[in-house]
């Protein structure tokens, strides 16, 4: 089930459906994190799972210097909670310590490619862009390379899908 997420996340990205395949890139770390630590509450699984695997690699440690905001569980938890159930794309700013939160869409380029962005201005205030294709591409890969090391962690998939498009 993972991987068909996946490909639909990315087939979302294809045909430039970015609110669609960032709902499917925001689910992934919570499955994920179902299959790493069943025995914890759905947000700290989620944090956990998410710092453990891509926020680990998403600080700079000059970034550490300056308080940058960077990608972290408990931000792409906060983006979750408010988009998959508000439908509001956004951050609880006070929770984040952020004062300007955006989401980039971006179209596809050659590399596959793209950059976030902080910044820290001279009155402390913070701000960060997140590119939605550069976090489904982070989260899709991240959580299909969990799922080919761990499969045995993913027995709780119980479902039936009936395909009569043939």
């Amino acid at each position: 089930m993972i991987n068909k997420l996946i490909d639909d996340m990315n087939n979302a990205l294809k045909a430039n459906c970015y609110l669609a395949a960032l709902s499917i890139a925001l689910m992934l770390p919570d499955i994920c994190g179902k299959a790493a630590y069943p025995q914890k509450l759905v947000g700290e699984r989620y944090i956990k799972w998410f710092d453990e695997n891509i926020g680990a690699y998403e600080q700079d440690s000059d970034t550490d210097k300056i308080c940058l905001p960077h990608l972290n569980g408990a931000l792409v938890y906060n983006l979750r909670n408010y988009f998959l159930h508000q439908g509001t794309p956004t951050i609880d700013k006070v929770k984040q310590d952020i004062d300007c939160f955006q989401l980039i869409i971006e179209k596809q380029n050659e590399f596959d490619m793209y950059a976030d962005e902080s910044w820290c201005m001279e009155d402390n205030k913070r701000g960060y862009q997140v590119n939605i294709r550069r976090l489904c591409l982070v989260i899709g890969q991240t959580a299909k390379w969990y799922y080919e090391q761990n499969k045995e962690k993913f027995n709780f998939f119980h479902y039936s899908i009936i395909d009569k498009r043939a």
